[in-house]
């Protein structure tokens, strides 16, 4: 995090495949809107009412999504709209068309979706005010140092 920097959490308890959020960041993507750093955070909370997952995604708040809307009004078939969005080149060369974007957030998606399959959420522990982050594939004895800091 830089200083001045404004960051953005978007937050909730649903899976990261399944949820709206993950869509919502893809879209900003698409839009060109950026990550902060350390943009994702899963983690299991063991709580009285059971286990809690929260994910988080951290965006930065001071990036502008800039749309230039600059085509001539057309109708296609769906032929032309599957060729154009195909086209990874043509989609390139028309970045603010709504093809374009319908395509890089498909792509962002299939990153975004493909990235939380392969993370695992980390196990949150509280004790007062303080907290830990532990991984799931720790090792006991990192797991032991991790835990003693609390």
């Amino acid at each position: 995090m830089k200083i001045g920097q404004t960051i953005d959490f978007i937050r909730d308890n649903e899976n990261p495949v399944k949820s709206k959020n993950t869509r919502t960041i893809a879209a900003a993507l698409s839009c060109g809107c950026k990550f902060a750093e350390r943009s994702f955070l899963d983690t299991i909370e063991q709580t009285d009412a059971g286990p809690r997952r929260t994910v988080t995604w951290n965006m930065d708040g001071d990036q502008k999504a800039v749309f230039r809307p600059n085509f001539q009004e057309e109708a296609l078939t769906f032929t032309e709209v599957r060729k154009r969005y195909e086209d990874l080149q043509w989609c390139e060369s028309n970045p603010d068309h709504p093809i374009s974007y319908l395509r890089a957030f498909n792509d962002n998606l299939n990153r975004l979706t493909d990235f939380v399959k392969q993370s695992k959420p980390l196990a949150l522990i509280r004790r007062g005010n303080r907290m830990v982050l532990i991984p799931q594939d720790c090792d006991q004895a990192k797991k032991e140092k991790f835990l003693a800091m609390l």
